[in-house]
C-alpha cells in the first residue's frame, strides 16, 4: 500500500485535495504544496479556504493528457461514479507532478493506490485495500459495468456496488509501481 498516515515527514512537496484543507492540515513549514483550481473553488467559502489563501499553496491546472489517464483509471476501478470533477483534477495534477497527494477521501485514495500514487492521510487511517466497483439496479438487481442513472431494463435507479478488493502484482499496475 502506498500510504502514510498523519504526517508530512520527509516530504518536500505534495498535492492537497479539499479534505486536507477542510481537516485543517497546517500548511506552514518546508513542504511545497500544490492544489488544483477546482479544489480551490470547492473550498471557497469554507474554513479551509482561509487556510488555502493564507498559505503558499500553488494552484495549478493539470494537462488534458493527465485528466484522460485519471478518468480511464477511475473507469477501471468503478470510482468514476464516486469522484467529483475536483477529485479527478487534483489526482491528475498529482500524477502529472509525480508527487504524493494529501487526502482523507477514500475514493481518491482507492484510485491513487490503483494508479501507484502515494497518498498521505490527515486524520483518517486510510484505505486498507484497493476496491473495485460495479453498478447495480435497485429494482431488477442486474449488474452493469458502465455508470448510468437509470436501468435500461426496468427504469429503476442504478447505484454503485462494491465488487471487492483487488490484489495485483506490480506488473499488473498501470505504471508498474506498488
Amino acid at each position: 500500500m502506498s500510504a502514510r498516515t498523519g504526517g508530512l515527514k520527509d516530504i518536500k512537496a505534495a498535492v492537497a485535495d479539499a479534505s486536507a484543507f477542510i481537516q485543517g492540515l497546517p500548511f506552514t513549514g518546508s513542504v511545497e504544496l500544490f492544489t488544483s483550481p477546482l479544489v480551490e473553488k470547492e473550498v471557497e467559502g469554507l474554513k479551509g479556504f482561509d487556510m488555502l489563501k493564507a498559505s503558499s499553496v500553488r494552484v495549478r491546472a493539470p494537462s488534458e493528457a493527465s485528466l484522460t489517464k485519471v478518468r480511464a483509471g477511475a473507469k477501471r476501478t468503478g470510482d468514476d461514479a464516486r469522484l467529483s470533477d475536483a477529485d479527478i483534477e487534483v489526482l491528475a495534477l498529482t500524477l502529472e507532478l509525480g508527487l504524493p497527494i494529501i487526502t482523507d477521501d477514500y475514493s481518491i485514495q482507492n484510485l491513487a493506490h490503483h494508479m501507484g500514487i502515494e497518498f498521505i492521510t490527515v486524520r483518517e487511517k486510510g484505505i486498507k485495500e484497493e476496491l473495485h466497483w460495479s453498478y447495480r439496479c435497485i429494482g431488477c438487481r442486474r449488474y452493469f459495468d458502465e455508470k448510468m442513472e437509470e436501468c435500461p431494463v426496468c427504469g429503476s435507479e442504478v447505484k454503485s456496488s462494491r465488487k471487492g478488493p483487488i490484489k495485483r502484482s506490480a506488473q499488473q499496475r498501470p505504471n508498474g509501481k506498488n
